[in-house]
Formats: C-alpha cells, sequence, structure tokens
C-alpha cells in the first residue's frame, strides 16, 4: 500500500522502470573515468546520428543534446562554473541493459533538489524508428523520467518536500517537463531556496527571478519547479470542482 504523502508521479516511474529493461539508479563521482567517457562518447554518437540522416524532430533532440554535453564536460572539469559548487555537486545515473541511459547533476538545496544539466543517450532521442528503419536495440525509455524521480526523493530526504527545480534549455524541454508537472518558478516561490548558491553567488537570472523581474534570458529558458504538495492541492480542488 503506498504511503499517502508518496508522490504518485516517483510511484509511476517506478513501475515503469520496472519495464524498462531493468532501469536502475547509480552515483558517480563528478571525476569519474566512466562519466567524462559516456559524455564523449553520447557526443560522437549524436554527431554520427545527424550526418547519417534522422527525422527533423530527433534533429533538433540531437543538436540539443550536444550542447548540454558540451556544457556539461566544460562544468565537470571545472572551465564553468554552472549554478552550484563543484563539492556540492551530485551525479545520478540511470543504468539499464550494460549502459548509461541518462545522467543528471543535482544540487540539493533549502526547499528542493535542483537538477543542473539533464542528458539522455542519443539513441533515446531517435523516437519510434531510427534512420536505418528500425527501432535502435539500445533504446530505454523512462530514463529521464527516473531521474526526476531519483531528485524528487532525495529531496523528500533532505526534508525539501520532494520538490524538483531547474532551468529548461529550450522550448522542446520546456515541454516535456510541464507534461511532468512542472510550472513556471515565481517570486513567491523562494528561488533562492530551489537554485543552489555558487561560489561567486546567485547567479544574475536567479536574483532577476527572486527579484520578479525577469529578463529575456529567463523567458528564452525559464526556470521550472514540480511541488508534488501543490500537484496533489490542485488534484483535490479539481476532484471537488468535477
Amino acid at each position: 500500500m503506498p504511503s499517502p504523502t508518496e508522490d504518485p508521479f516517483e510511484r509511476s516511474a517506478r513501475r515503469h522502470d520496472a519495464r524498462a529493461a531493468g532501469l536502475r539508479i547509480i552515483s558517480l563521482a563528478a571525476d569519474a573515468p566512466a562519466l567524462g567517457d559516456t559524455v564523449r562518447c553520447w557526443d560522437w554518437i549524436a554527431r554520427s546520428l545527424l550526418s547519417s540522416g534522422v527525422s527533423p524532430e530527433a534533429r533538433l533532440r540531437l543538436e540539443d543534446l550536444r550542447r548540454i554535453l558540451a556544457e556539461l564536460e566544460r562544468v565537470l572539469h571545472g572551465e564553468e562554473d554552472g549554478e552550484g559548487t563543484r563539492d556540492a555537486r551530485l551525479v545520478r545515473a540511470a543504468v539499464a541493459q550494460g549502459r548509461i541511459q541518462a545522467v543528471t547533476t543535482v544540487f540539493l538545496c533549502r526547499r528542493a533538489a535542483f537538477m543542473e544539466l539533464l542528458a539522455s543517450a542519443p539513441w533515446n532521442l531517435l523516437g519510434p524508428q531510427g534512420p536505418d528503419g528500425r527501432t535502435d536495440a539500445r533504446a530505454v525509455h523512462g530514463a529521464g523520467c527516473a531521474l526526476i524521480a531519483e531528485a524528487s526523493a532525495l529531496a523528500r530526504q533532505a526534508g525539501a518536500g520532494g520538490r524538483v527545480a531547474l532551468q529548461a534549455e529550450n522550448p522542446r524541454s520546456e515541454a516535456v517537463y510541464q507534461r511532468l508537472g512542472f510550472a513556471p518558478m515565481r517570486p513567491s516561490d523562494a528561488p533562492l531556496a530551489l537554485v543552489p548558491q555558487g561560489g561567486k553567488g546567485w547567479s544574475l537570472p536567479v536574483l532577476r527571478l527572486a527579484r520578479g523581474e525577469p529578463g529575456p534570458e529567463e523567458r528564452r529558458m525559464p526556470w521550472l519547479v514540480r511541488d508534488p504538495e501543490r500537484m496533489r492541492l490542485w488534484e483535490r480542488v479539481h476532484r471537488r470542482a468535477g
């Protein structure tokens, strides 16, 4: 019998994981060779797929992935600050079929787990069919959702109510996150408690958001939060209204 306080998204994600080729979550050190090798390998595979011909939708997703992978590599190597401090960064990976299927960097904040960067294996971004007309045998559905559920569980264990915060890098990821229950972060959400403080303080976009003065960057790459308690309240209100 599930706990009444447990997030339904986490329950459904775990049930899905059991069907999705045995997905499991592992922890990695930020400087683990396996992590760096995975990032470089994914970028090479993405470039190869782009040159071999894929659907327009898959092309956009693969190009988005390459940008995220480049940022992830810079952050892991200390060439870019990212949102938090290096010593507070956690790395989680979803593994199935003996391969890493998705990876994310996470920070535990006062009121949420903040997912700094989330990348899925390129073969998971091709859609129903790969460039040769067949489904890629390496593809596993639900790896990204499993990592969001893991971040929510980490936030719950840390007393942050299962909240997950992140920044949508592009319109395609924003649409996916909204379907998963993420909503635009508001000043009333206390953004400074949802996003980690870096070595030089909070980034200017977060400070602008906290003041209620979002600029073009924040509108182009919105900050989002998924609050299970707010979602449960919304569901109760709508059940009564129905």
